[in-house]
């Protein structure tokens, strides 16, 4: 019952040298996506908005780079606004024990601080290793959350958050302790827009970055937090849970690093449907199937993807149609694609795709039921007018860790979405950074990075590009 005090002493305890080469490539790679996703997702209307309500604030310092407007800010803003801007259109890293998106919260907070603190990248790197453990851990112990309506990026996010900025500060076990504490009154997020949508949710990772790094900077001034924060009968994991297990956030502490269990997404939805995405896309490769031949579409997915993701029939707006697995499907036959540009204003008023939709009847499969919780399955039946039936099961989607995106594929996803905000020079030399990211000096030097410069090419929330 010591669970938020070893988490502490792990923080404080844990050293560039611990980490394996994988885990430090891990760390790299995920930091890469999550540009991608701040740069490109910068420039949309949620996004823009909350850069007006930071440029707004009048801060005492100004240590901390607003990504792609370059606007220097406290650490709490920078974090905030960053971490909105990676959350701001679904392909943020994921995951899938916990159904949380621990990038959008650990790097921008990291990256933050490591820049009041002028951190070098091993430091940084190391910084976001403990941000995900702490995060993925308390997530496992607690993911019953989710059967209660919590978002658990909002909810797990400060706690990760919080660990990244501790590290980055260089605060002791006690202090640590306390920040913890103090986070733990600070989660938050409810999962309504998986049913009626709402840009709110876009801003759930900014609330978690912001809180993580507020939580280490009161701490660090002396704020005090329960010392059995999580843990305790009236702590964290008791009062979001309904059934948690504590020796989760211990087992394999310090030796088995939970950033390994992350994986990332090719498509711009909730990953929750991104199983059936590809069952659809193998059916269409292995057929000659029209979508004006299709009778009925069933698909078959576990309880918790089909509560997330199954819900939805004709999305109001562009958050509902990413929760909607039947307008994703129906993109996919009509459009050819899931990616940034197909989650549109004009697309989700598009009646072939609504009609095609309205087809596509959702189930709880048993069997599916029974794969591990790591697992996405989906099964897709679509029968045809004709009478012939097509199927096809995907247990684990591409980007999971047991199906995982390569390097270069993984490359290729942030050129495409950073070069729709910055000149090609920058995305390249963003790229070599990040892979060599152990030999710099000072972390500062990714801010003037990830600033564009001069005319570059951006897009509106409606998909358009445009010169800035």
């Amino acid at each position: 019952m010591n669970e938020t005090r070893e988490l502490a002493n792990f923080i404080v305890g844990t050293k560039y040298s611990d980490l394996s080469k994988e885990v430090i490539e891990k760390a790299k790679i995920l930091m890469l996506d999550q540009f991608g996703c701040e740069l490109a997702f910068s420039v949309m209307a949620p996004s823009k908005a909350v850069y007006e309500y930071v440029k707004g604030r009048k801060g005492t310092r100004t240590d901390s780079t607003v990504v792609y407007y370059g606007l220097k800010t406290v650490p709490e803003d920078a974090a905030f606004a960053n971490a909105v801007f990676g959350h701001g259109f679904e392909m943020d890293d994921t995951e899938l024990r916990t159904t949380s998106h621990p990038g959008v919260a650990v790097i921008p907070a990291a990256i933050a601080m490591g820049e009041m603190e002028s951190v070098t990248g091993k430091e940084l790197i190391t910084s976001i290793v403990v941000g995900y453990d702490v995060m993925i851990r308390i997530g496992i112990a607690s993911r019953s959350m989710q059967e209660r309506g919590f978002h658990t990026t909002g909810v797990l996010g400060p706690f990760g958050s919080t660990a990244a900025a501790c590290k980055a500060l260089a605060l002791d076990a006690a202090t640590v302790a306390n920040a913890l504490g103090i986070t733990a009154s600070q989660c938050g997020g409810i999962a309504e827009y998986t049913r009626s949508g709402g840009s709110v949710k876009r801003l759930h990772a900014g609330f978690a970055a912001h809180a993580g790094v507020k939580a280490a900077l009161l701490a660090r001034l002396g704020v005090t937090g329960p010392p059995t924060a999580i843990e305790g009968e009236k702590g964290f994991c008791q009062a979001y849970a309904d059934k948690y297990s504590l020796k989760d956030i211990t087992d394999g502490l310090g030796r088995e690093f939970r950033i390994l269990w992350t994986g990332n997404k090719p498509y711009c939805c909730c990953l929750a449907q991104h199983a059936v995405i590809d069952a659809t896309a193998l059916i269409a490769s292995n057929s000659r199937l029209k979508p004006g031949d299709i009778e009925e579409i069933v698909v078959g997915q576990k309880a918790r993807e089909a509560g997330s993701v199954g819900v939805i029939i004709e999305p109001t707006d562009v958050v509902s149609a990413q929760f909607s697995a039947r307008f994703g499907l129906a993109t996919r036959l009509i459009k050819g694609g899931n990616q940034f540009r197909d989650y549109s204003d004009r697309n989700i008023r598009d009646p072939r795709i609504l009609a095609l939709a309205r087809k596509v009847k959702y189930i709880v499969d048993e069997e599916l039921e029974k794969m591990p919780p790591d697992s996405n399955p989906a099964k897709v039946t679509i029968k045809l007018k004709n009478g012939t039936v097509y199927q096809e099961r995907v247990d684990y989607s591409k980007g999971t860790i047991q199906n995982p995106m390569t390097r270069e594929e993984l490359e290729a996803k942030f050129r495409s979405l950073a070069s729709t905000v910055m000149p090609e020079k920058k995305v390249e030399d963003i790229i070599l950074a990040t892979r060599r990211l152990e030999e710099m000096d000072n972390v500062n030097k990714l801010g003037t990075l990830l600033t564009a410069g001069g005319e570059t090419p951006s897009r509106n929330n409606k998909g358009t590009v445009k010169i800035r």
